[in-house]
């Protein structure tokens, strides 16, 4: 394995690994973890800033970068002070959202060629918009053909109303206010780790291994946080996560490759992970959490993410090495 991705592997995962202990914990004496698979979502990035700023000592000059490593330093603090007093990580919220309007500001007014080679411009914005649009038509008929399995179609068209067109509207609207944890995500898997891998291992293997390390990476979550501590649950959880990151992953890099802007995959993972709100009563709740998980949902989850997502794969934008974007650390390694 290459020196810069053992770095970053390294980087991405002993934080997080370390954090399913303080989740754990919490877990036992009733304290919220809300805050640790937020925190965790920032990882990914700092991987990639560590590399790049191996390779280019200015990088930590760059405004953007250093609002991204403040802000996960303050959320570093927050999630060991949650572990002694809970109840100052709902400040979490109010970090990322500060912070998320100036990293805005600080790209938006970004030199356009240094903004290219960090891969942070966004050259197609109308192609941007329709992969979100494809996004969501697969999103719901994926969500459709669960509640028509589980016989319960007419609880599928119940979320057809006034309040869920509201709830649909603000998800986009305070889509750029919450861009800090996904692009953490995004920069990592897509912008640095998927391209890096499909240089070293070629096209088929960089698929593979992207989804796995992008899959057990959130390990810890699916075990004290995603799950609700049965074995059984816990294990269906990791393989459903697994599968899932795997052939999203391969969508995720379809639309990175035809958009040629990692924006296109940062608001795809935003819509995956709050489309949810759609299909909960009460959204006070972390829906997330302490779910449950059986033989049937979890057939359902690999056999629909394969066939939904898993045809990405013949795509010209994933069978043509020269249509895919190179990863960020090349670009940084070439200037």
């Amino acid at each position: 394995m290459k020196k810069d991705l053992k770095i970053f592997i390294g980087i991405s995962f002993i934080i997080p690994y370390l954090m399913g202990f303080a989740i754990y914990y919490c877990k036992l004496h009733d304290i919220s973890t809300s805050i640790y698979p937020l925190f965790q979502m920032f990882i990914p990035f700092l991987g990639v800033i560590a590399l790049l700023h191996k390779e280019d000592k200015n990088i930590l000059k760059i405004s953007a970068i250093r609002i991204y490593l403040v802000t996960s330093i303050i959320l570093f603090a927050l999630s060991i002070i949650n572990i002694f007093y809970p109840e100052f990580s709902g400040l979490s919220e109010f970090v990322i959202l500060i912070s998320a309007i100036a990293m805005i500001i600080a790209i938006f007014t970004m030199d356009k060629d240094l903004k290219k080679k960090l891969s942070l411009n966004n050259p197609n914005k109308k192609s941007t918009l329709l992969m979100c649009l494809l996004f969501i038509i697969i999103y719901f008929l994926r969500a459709f053909l669960g509640y028509v399995l589980q016989g319960e179609t007419n609880e599928f068209f119940k979320i057809l109303n006034l309040k869920s067109l509201r709830i649909f509207i603000s998800i986009f609207i305070f889509s750029f206010l919450n861009i800090m944890p996904f692009i953490g995500e995004e920069y990592g898997w897509r912008a640095y780790l998927a391209p890096r891998l499909k240089e070293i291992y070629g096209l088929k293997k960089s698929i593979l291994i992207t989804g796995f390390i992008w899959g057990i990476w959130h390990l810890p979550l699916n075990l004290f946080y995603y799950s609700d501590g049965v074995l059984t649950s816990q294990i269906y959880s990791i393989l459903i996560q697994l599968v899932f990151c795997t052939f999203l992953g391969i969508f995720l890099t379809y639309a990175y490759n035809k958009t040629k802007s990692i924006w296109a995959p940062v608001m795809i993972h935003y819509l995956n992970n709050n489309l949810a709100l759609l299909f909960v009563t009460d959204l006070s709740k972390d829906i997330f959490s302490g779910q449950h998980y059986d033989l049937k949902e979890t057939l359902f989850s690999i056999v629909s993410s394969i066939i939904l997502f898993g045809i990405f794969i013949f795509s010209k934008y994933i069978k043509d090495e020269e249509l895919w974007e190179k990863s960020v650390y090349e670009k940084i390694k070439e200037s």
